[in-house]
């Protein structure tokens, strides 16, 4: 897929930002990275080869909301 790059945002709330105790900050932190983890598996997923950008684009705002 030669051209212009693609990005998406897969924002996700802000563990360092949590009030409470240590194993409210450890949960946060956990979740975090296992939303990150699991959207960076749907990606290496992808069939990048068939899609093109239209469809790439859409499947990454898809990975987005999941």
């Amino acid at each position: 897929m030669a051209g212009q790059p693609i990005s998406a945002h897969w924002g996700v709330e802000d563990p360092a930002a949590v009030d409470g105790d240590d194993e409210a900050r450890r949960k946060a932190f956990f979740q975090a990275f296992n939303r990150l983890q699991h959207r960076i598996q749907l990606f290496l997923g992808l069939p990048l080869a068939k899609l093109d950008r239209v469809a790439l684009t859409q499947r990454l705002k898809e990975i987005g909301g999941s």
